[in-house]
């Protein structure tokens, strides 16, 4: 038995069929936003972590965290997805359930859960964030480089020069 079917007789059958197409209709609106979602904190997400690898001179393994960070990014945003729809679900219902026209159905959808699915996307974007940053731990880089990048110009100039006046000196040698 559904849960919003509440009336006997000939009534509730066509109300049981209303509520079967806001089920429907709750399923693909989930599935836009999960991909939508997907779609924004994958983007900013990697902007964000892109900025903050630059920043802080660390060396990540950059494939290690795409991969781990795309996969969050996807399980953040499905899982915000379906839980703003299931936190705005009475009052879309509700809004949905007055609507004449196709235009109200939008209105329905988008405007009368708007605080629950963005409240979601919002904390959503805080999950993503502090497990982006567990993910960047994970994917530091512990080895040494087996380039150094520093400056040896001061070591041709201790020797008498003698080595030549080209900066890469110290790296081949």
């Amino acid at each position: 038995m559904h849960p919003f079917c509440v009336w006997r007789g000939k009534e509730s059958l066509l109300y049981w069929e209303h509520i079967d197409m806001v089920v429907i209709s709750f399923a693909s609106f989930t599935f836009f936003l999960g991909f939508l979602w997907f779609l924004l904190y994958w983007i900013l997400g990697g902007v964000l972590f892109a900025l903050v690898a630059i920043l802080r001179l660390g060396r990540v393994r950059k494939v290690r965290f795409s991969c781990l960070f795309s996969l969050w990014s996807l399980v953040c945003g499905v899982g915000t997805a379906w839980g703003g729809v299931k936190l705005a679900q009475d009052s879309i219902t509700s809004c949905y359930l007055l609507a004449q026209t196709k235009a109200e159905v939008l209105t329905a959808f988008f405007g009368c859960g708007f605080a629950g699915v963005f409240g979601m996307f919002l904390l959503g974007a805080a999950v993503l964030t502090l497990g982006g940053f567990l993910l960047m731990e994970i994917s530091k880089n512990k080895s040494a480089p087996w380039i150094n990048l520093e400056d040896h110009s001061d070591e041709g100039e201790e020797s008498g020069g003698q080595e030549g006046s080209g900066t890469n000196q110290g790296y081949f040698s």
